[in-house]
């Protein structure tokens, strides 16, 4: 009897611990305040407590674990408040706004990316914002970017900070960003127009914030001495085939057209040539001089292509390959211990309790009511709270404390995915008719016509748009299109009925959780059911009216609602995804392409770093010169077949964020990029400006590519491994597919990692227990 009534005191605490739901806690709650923890808590039954101080430090390190981080911070009362609201989610989401304004102001700076075109041959006019605008928010994002880095500095501890490189970096971009800026609003104003670092440097902000993205670099850096050595052993061979080719292939004065006049004059135009041929972009009109004298000359350049290519590249795919090989699963890893420690640490610091003579106690285990309290003070998902509130439920019913190893797999809960586990309480259905309606929505057949109307409604898209007769006369067009545009229109409306009858079936909430598919589909459907709808409703048909034909023909670009309605109408091709993972191995090649998209985003974010920090570099470099260029060019009147001229890349420079995008991007698909270090060289009249084109190149052929090539393998094995252990392939997060992989942190490892914390001392088994003062 007393045992039922020591747990229902309990449940009852538990029913109440949870805050009130006011209009107040939801709001706090939306914009991802973190939870209050006002006072202390009293346990009367084993004449305890516990201090707010205690109860805050905690909480604290729960939520560390639930966000994977370090525990390695300040545990005093001001500092562990600091560090949860500076961890808190509604900082995070203004951290990344930051993030995006700072990285995004490269567009509406001089010269501003807004624009109808970029080719220089039409001067564009630009539309130029006001420069003390745009210092203003540059300004607050840079004090923001300020104030985290020195909050987290003080949280930390400057001794910890030593030991942190990306802090120390954030640091001083922050300091040398500022102090520019300053120059730049005082002094120099917007008339200055040369070299501006801090620009540069801005995607160091994003690189520091990211902890995935860091270990990418980290795992860069850590190979970086032997990818430069196999770049380099490919560059000794091109400077090797280059020496040679001056000796076989000498210039001739009485041959202009002859192998050694035309691409191997020098020994720097054989190196140049011989490098975009290691590209095989100039294959294979860099051989066809030598050849059509002597047939066996072609041996020297067949040599070199297959020593260079399918040799040393190799050799440089596989060192850049081996780098990343692993990563994921070693991050993983890592993030897990950290998961582990912190629990641990808060567990630890529970088992800390004062008297109520005033005497500081350490037991062994601890009240569950006490880590009800915590769980309900941290800031975590709802679905991990309510089944960790489930688990401590049912163990108060053998026992009203709990120890380290109940604690340490009860808070393993963490580690599940609530997309694996979505809570859908579908309807069972009975025998009457209206359950029986329920039945067909829900069947497979039902979304089997749907799939089919989906496929006959972008074949007659197809048709209707490829075979319109733009030329000929309105009413063959109309004879032409009427019964593909008839029945096509019925589809839109069928598709908008469809979404409504599954969601009736399986109910509103139940449909569009289940899937982020179901949403994709919904939107689409009632997106092209409405402008169907308002098209008829203008036109009165479903057939392309005649002003948009005339618009046509006279090529004046327009996006008119007819055409609106067929660019979504093309998008229910999305819906043959379905069939794609009805077998295994075509399950694993989209479950790796899905995943790679998902979970890419370290390396994709470390790649376009580099890509941002490059076109701001490309922009201070060859910022104008093709418009020197472009004069020069007009007055000569000289034109050379196969040139930057002759070709007429003139849209293609460095006058703005965009154009540099783009320019870069011509350049990495490697397709003439030669082109590109001719023209900007002859328009710098500086041989260095090939230094530019040529690092970009080495760096997306040989790095860019094989990081892709890396993180597409290691996925791929982890999806070939889960698929022989039958789990789900189409995970959301790379920590499922590696869950298995994964060996749980010894105890000894554990301890031996917080015995190695700054501010607490673990080893402490004294009766004045941790000292957290």
């Amino acid at each position: 009897m007393e045992r039922e009534e020591i747990i229902n005191s309990i449940d009852t605490h538990l029913i109440s611990a949870p805050p009130s739901r006011t209009i107040e806690n939801r709001l706090k709650h939306f914009l991802g305040f973190p939870k209050s923890i006002n006072s202390e808590y009293i346990n009367d039954d084993e004449q305890c407590s516990w201090s707010s101080n205690t109860l805050l430090c905690a909480t604290v390190f729960l939520e560390d674990a639930v966000n994977y981080q370090c525990i390695t911070h300040k545990i005093t009362e001001k500092y562990l408040l600091i560090h949860r609201w500076c961890s808190s989610p509604m900082i995070k989401k203004i951290h990344q706004i930051m993030l995006i304004i700072n990285l995004c102001l490269a567009f509406f700076e001089r010269p501003s990316s807004f624009s109808e075109t970029s080719d220089v041959r039409d001067k564009p006019d630009r539309i130029n914002f006001p420069f003390f605008i745009l210092m203003v928010v540059e300004g607050v994002t840079l004090v923001w970017f300020s104030i985290y880095i020195f909050t987290k500095i003080a949280c930390v501890g400057i001794k910890q900070i030593q030991r942190r490189f990306w802090i120390i970096i954030f640091l001083i971009v922050v300091i040398y960003s500022l102090c520019e800026w300053f120059v730049m609003l005082v002094f120099l104003n917007q008339l200055y127009h040369g070299i501006r670092l801090r620009r540069i440097f801005r995607p160091v902000f994003m690189i520091e914030s990211s902890p995935l993205m860091k270990k990418a670099f980290q795992a860069l850096s850590a190979n970086a001495l032997t990818i430069i050595a196999s770049i380099s052993l490919a560059l000794i061979h091109i400077l090797f085939f280059a020496a040679m080719a001056m000796f076989l292939f000498p210039r001739s004065d009485n041959r202009p057209d002859s192998q050694g006049s035309t691409y191997f004059s020098t020994l720097h135009d054989a190196v140049l040539h011989l490098l975009v041929l290691h590209s095989t972009a100039n294959n294979p009109d860099v051989m066809m001089p030598a050849y059509s004298d002597y047939r066996l000359n072609a041996l020297f350049f067949i040599i070199f292509v297959i020593i260079g290519i399918y040799w040393i590249q190799n050799i440089v795919t596989a060192v850049v390959y081996r780098a990343f090989r692993g990563y994921f699963l070693s991050s993983i890893v890592n993030s897990q211990l950290r998961r582990r420690i912190a629990v641990r640490a808060s567990f630890e610091i529970l088992k800390q309790r004062t008297t109520h003579g005033g005497l500081i106690e350490t037991r062994d285990t601890v009240p569950i009511s006490v880590v009800q309290t915590v769980l309900n003070c941290a800031s975590m998902n709802k679905w991990h709270t309510k089944w960790i509130s489930e688990r401590l439920s049912e163990l108060m019913l053998e026992n009203e404390t709990i120890n380290l190893d109940q604690y340490s797999n009860t808070m393993k809960l963490l580690d599940l995915n609530p997309k694996l586990s979505p809570e859908l309480h579908i309807q069972t259905l009975g025998g009457n008719m209206l359950d029986r309606c329920k039945a067909i929505c829900r069947s497979k057949y039902f979304d089997l016509i749907g799939t089919i109307f989906a496929i006959l409604s972008v074949l007659f898209v197809t048709i209707e748009v490829s075979n319109r007769p733009v030329n000929t006369d309105y009413m063959d067009l109309v004879a032409f299109t009427l019964p593909m545009a008839i029945a096509n229109c019925c589809f839109l409306f069928y598709f908008a009925l469809e979404i409504i009858l599954k969601a009736w079936a399986f109910g509103p909430l139940n449909f569009f959780r289940s899937s982020t598919m179901c949403i994709l589909e919904a939107t689409v459907a009632f997106t092209c059911f409405i402008l169907q709808v308002i098209f008829l409703v203008i036109h009165g048909t479903p057939i392309v009216s005649m002003i948009y034909l005339e618009m046509v023909k006279k090529q004046k670009p327009i996006f008119s609602l007819w055409a609106a309605i067929k660019v979504c109408n093309m998008l229910f091709i999305y819906r043959l995804v379905r069939f794609l993972p009805a077998s295994k191995n075509i399950r694993i090649i989209v479950g790796t392409i899905f995943d790679e998209f998902r979970n890419g985003g370290a390396f994709f974010g470390l790649l376009f770093s580099f890509y941002y920090a490059y076109s701001i570099l490309g922009m201070e470099l060859f910022g104008g010169v093709m418009d020197d260029f472009y004069i020069r060019y007009n007055k000569s009147n000289i034109t050379i077949c196969g040139t930057y001229e002759q070709l007429e890349y003139w849209p293609n420079g460095f006058d703005d964020f965009y154009s540099s995008i783009i320019t870069l991007y011509n350049v990495m698909v490697v397709n003439q990029w030669d082109i590109f270090v001719d023209g900007f060289r002859n328009a710098t009249n500086s041989y260095w400006s090939e230094l530019y084109f040529i690092f970009w190149y080495l760096f997306v052929t040989n790095i860019g590519l094989n990081v892709c090539l890396a993180l597409s393998g290691d996925i791929h094995d982890a999806k070939k491994q889960r698929a022989d252990q039958n789990e789900e392939l189409i995970v959301s997060n790379m920590y499922d597919i590696y869950r298995s992989q994964i060996k749980e942190p010894s105890s000894e490892e554990i301890t031996d990692q917080l015995n190695k914390h700054p501010y607490i001392n673990f080893c402490q088994r004294s009766a004045e227990g941790i000292n957290l003062s």
